[in-house]
């Protein structure tokens, strides 16, 4: 052991010998040199060496580069300014083009599309009758929640439904998912109701005002969804993590819970009970109420009962959806056996709403032209524009959870559209607009109405129902319609919620909490919001301990001057989060007076990185020290160009840094040498499959050295294998 040890340090000897006795004569030996070029961008410089570089090639024991290009200089600080304008004409003028494509070719497109609806429907009567059927329930279930979601936005009833009527009809022919159904929304009437009510923000105003700034915002609102659409902004959907997703959904599920906790209240003092004043609403209970309570249960269960079990019945189980057939035996059951026999019945939507209308009739709402309410309107306009965008995407991805398909960020675009549209003119008619349903689109599904007559048609039934059905409406009772949502809301709680909380990790666990808590009690957009920065923040966390630093000590020559260097290989993002990491393996009062930073594996993202690294290369400085940046991505090293306030380091930047590595660790016989080579270019090798190696100071013939030729591609900047390779005939084929 000791004689080999012996043995490697002569060859080391030696071979650094030679590379001097090479240097001092000015003769061209193939050294494991490596050149380090920042960055180039400048393809033109490239094209004007092509004659040198064909001149190099044909030394088998040279490899030379072309001078690497200056970095672009800084632009013009306003120049972003036309870049940004043409960005946006950019986008109207593609607008353009499909508003004239759709002028041009919609008559034909509409023709054919209607053509072929019609063959497949009459090939299909079955699936049409799905369809419709499907479409008819859904409507009938969105009339209680319309209803109570229009009383807490405090509009009139009949504000709601026709704003279910708008939503459902154009989402169903312009959404982006068939069958997803949109309709008066809670989640928006939570974040209206501040404008109608006496206390907020519009206090001030009378309160036939107030309701017309409430449709002024959803006017606004609907044109600011449109250009959400317009500006393809629904791709910022896929930065919502997944436990942000599922404190939405069960979010979700609780507002609705909570939103059919009423259906076990009751009124004495007026006839209807949304004539009577919180304090006048009393709940039911078994001491006081016993048989309307019990019945009343006992049709919420029997609703549960059937749309959990009726679908495995054969035959009509797969044909007639389980929620009509809880509706329709709920109703028989209310007019027959409890009013009838028992002589107790229990609420009824004619009791809570009656519903009775007219066509809805198009209204610009007016609204005082002061500067403070156009400013409380156009800010809660933003906010229900946000809330109402969210809701649709997440629905519309739920949508494709359950139908087992991929969605496109195209859909989601048209989908907003859709909204926007819809909003627009529930605002221009007088209605309190909304966004999709989560449960009224499971149970379209879940029904087989997975096409747009379901979703159409349910918009159709709506404004049936206001102008013509209303008093087969009424009949329904109230608690039949809260089984439906009870079963609604099990299917959208996400139950998967307790096995992440007790086996999950901590962080995941929390922003589910936080998201769920915060959409209850405060408004969705807001608990999506924190839980995605609550998100972006452990994940910035745990990437800063992901950055690691290989630090070697060794012997290299740094431009012709051969030193003991502190050679250091970055690997990972460097950031704000990490950026104190490497900070930390960089210590001038420690070590040689040269470090080398190899970016190679690495790549700078913020400017804190930049100001980390600037850090770094003057403290070396300030003692007397040299540190190099090596291998810098293009995309790091313009970002320090531009935004580096280091003149030292903008200069070094521009530096070409000729390396040379002189063995450090093992060292075997056969492979003199491992040698890295650093640059941003692959060359591919013929390599001849036995040679004679001459011997680098006598010029005897060594050995025959087998190659085998699996050496196909090099990438100049990874590790070769031996160092007699370069001594070898190579000649290079092709030049990427």
């Amino acid at each position: 052991k000791k004689q080999r040890q012996q043995q490697q340090q002569q060859q080391q000897q030696k071979y650094r010998s030679t590379l001097k006795s090479n240097r001092a004569s000015k003769q061209t030996t193939f050294t494991s040199t490596f050149i380090h070029r920042q960055c180039n961008t400048n393809s033109d410089n490239d094209n004007n060496n092509d004659n040198d570089k064909a001149d190099n090639m044909g030394n088998p024991k040279t490899l030379q580069r072309s001078q690497s290009s200056m970095p672009p200089p800084r632009e013009p600080f306003f120049a972003f300014v036309p870049q940004v304008l043409m960005w946006f004409g950019g986008i109207f003028a593609s607008e353009a083009a499909i508003v004239k494509n759709a002028a041009i070719n919609g008559p034909s497109w509409f023709q054919s599309y209607t053509t072929d609806s019609f063959q497949f429907y009459k090939e299909n009567p079955r699936t049409l009758l799905n369809e419709v059927i499907s479409g008819f329930t859904v409507a009938i279930m969105q009339v209680p929640e319309s209803i109570a979601f229009s009383i807490v936005a405090g509009v009139p009833p009949l504000s709601g439904l026709q704003a279910t009527f708008w939503m459902a009809f154009i989402t169903g022919i312009f959404g982006g998912k068939p069958g997803m159904i949109s309709g008066a929304a809670g989640a928006l009437a939570v974040v209206v109701a501040d404008l109608t009510d006496d206390g907020g923000p519009l206090s001030y105003l009378t309160p036939s005002q107030r309701v017309n700034a409430l449709f002024m915002t959803m006017f606004l609102c609907g044109v600011i969804q449109i250009g959400f659409a317009v500006l393809r902004l629904a791709k910022f959907v896929r930065l919502l993590p997944e436990t942000a997703l599922i404190g939405y959904m069960n979010g979700l599920a609780i507002i609705i819970f909570i939103a059919e906790l009423p259906s076990f209240q009751y009124c004495d003092a007026e006839s209807i009970i949304i004539d009577c004043t919180e304090d006048q609403k009393q709940w039911l209970t078994f001491q006081d109420d016993t048989v309307k309570t019990i019945l009343t249960v006992s049709q919420v269960f029997l609703c549960m009962i059937i749309m959990k079990y009726f679908h495995l019945i054969p035959v009509v189980g797969d044909s007639v959806p389980s929620s009509l057939v809880a509706l329709l035996t709920g109703t028989v059951l209310e007019h027959t056996l409890f009013r009838l026999v028992i002589g107790t019945g229990t609420r009824t939507v004619d009791e809570t709403a009656p519903i009775s209308g007219s066509i809805p009739a198009f209204e610009f709402p007016s609204v005082p032209m002061q500067s403070d309410t156009l400013m409380t309107i156009i800010q809660y306009a933003f906010t229900v524009a946000i809330i109402g965008s969210l809701e649709s995407i997440l629905t519309l991805k739920a949508c494709h959870e359950i139908t087992d398909t991929v969605p496109q960020v195209s859909e989601s675009n048209q989908e907003l559209f859709a909204q926007g549209l819809g909003n627009l003119l529930s605002g221009l008619s007088r209605a309190m607009g909304g966004d999709a349903m989560m449960g009224q689109s499971t149970i379209n599904l879940l029904n087989g109405g997975g096409r747009r007559v379901s979703s159409t048609i349910c918009g159709v039934f709506m404004l049936l129902f206001i102008v013509a059905l209303g008093p087969l409406i009424n009949l329904i009772p109230i608690a039949t319609l809260t089984g439906v949502l009870f079963m609604v809301v099990l299917s959208t709680f996400q139950w998967k919620t307790f096995m992440i909380l007790r086996y999950g990790r901590i962080t995941d666990s929390v922003a589910i909490i936080l998201v769920t808590v915060m959409a209850v009690f405060y408004n969705v957009a807001i608990a999506i919001g924190v839980g995605v920065v609550f998100s972006a923040i452990v994940h910035a966390y745990d990437s800063g301990n992901h950055v690691e630093g290989d630090v070697v000590l060794k012997t290299m020559i740094v431009n012709g001057t051969e030193k003991d260097v502190k050679y250091v290989h970055v690997k990972g993002a460097i950031f704000f989060s990490s950026i104190h990491k490497l900070i930390n393996l960089c210590s001038p009062n420690e070590g040689p007076s040269t470090v080398i930073l190899d970016f190679e594996d690495a790549i700078i993202v913020d400017h804190s990185a930049v100001v980390g690294i600037q850090g770094i290369v003057h403290r070396y400085e300030t003692v007397g020290k040299q540190a190099l940046l090596v291998n810098l991505p293009c995309s790091s090293c313009l970002m320090m160009q531009r935004t580096g306030d280091s003149d030292s380091l903008r200069k070094d930047l521009k530096r070409k840094h000729v390396l040379a590595d002189l063995m450090s660790g093992e060292f075997d016989e056969e492979s003199p040498s491992i040698l890295s080579i650093a640059d941003h270019m692959s060359v591919e090798f013929e390599i001849p499959g036995e040679v004679e190696i001459p011997h680098a100071e006598s010029g005897e013939v060594a050995a025959p050295f087998e190659c085998t030729g699996l050496m196909d591609e090099t990438r100049v900047g990874g590790q070769l294998k031996c160092l007699k390779m370069f001594e070898l005939g190579v000649h290079p084929i092709n030049v990427e």
